[in-house]
């Protein structure tokens, strides 16, 4: 463990580990659950959230990777587990992408992902924004309660 995968006391609402007797499940049935925890229409507008990097080839979701930020180092880890999704709180691909070069560390973190086959996914602002999400969180780490 090199301090990549971060493990908080998070609102009930995220469970640390989801799961199932089916054992291992697909790409689309992992994404399913995480957008009924926090739907991705509550992000805000300007955000990039939900799947970003959708391997070509299919394969079992076995292991995941919890990140806030996916950096070099997380992706060293990630393939080292051999690792089949990475979500990561910040989106890794934020602004429009006209080319996929290895000149920028973000697209390279990308193509990276796809040669492996990992998945990556990023909530950010949608897990802020769910009832009893990330802002809910951290307002009662203030010690009141807040209302809008």
């Amino acid at each position: 463990f090199n301090g990549s995968l971060l493990i908080l006391p998070i609102p009930s609402v995220f469970p640390l580990c989801y799961s199932t007797d089916r054992g291992p499940m697909e790409l689309k049935e992992v994404v399913q659950i995480l957008e009924q925890l926090a739907p991705l229409s509550l992000a805000e507008s300007w955000d990039n959230v939900g799947l970003l990097v959708e391997p070509c080839k299919s394969r079992p979701i076995k292991t995941i990777l919890l990140t806030n930020d996916l950096t070099q180092a997380v992706m060293d880890e990630a393939e080292a587990a051999n690792c089949d999704l990475i979500i990561s709180y910040h989106p890794p691909l934020f602004r429009p992408v006209k080319r996929l070069i290895q000149k920028d560390w973000k697209q390279r973190l990308a193509l990276r992902a796809v040669e492996a086959g990992i998945a990556i996914f990023s909530p950010h602002t949608s897990w802020d924004s769910v009832k009893g999400g990330l802002n809910d969180w951290l307002l009662e780490g203030l010690g009141k309660t807040w209302s809008f």
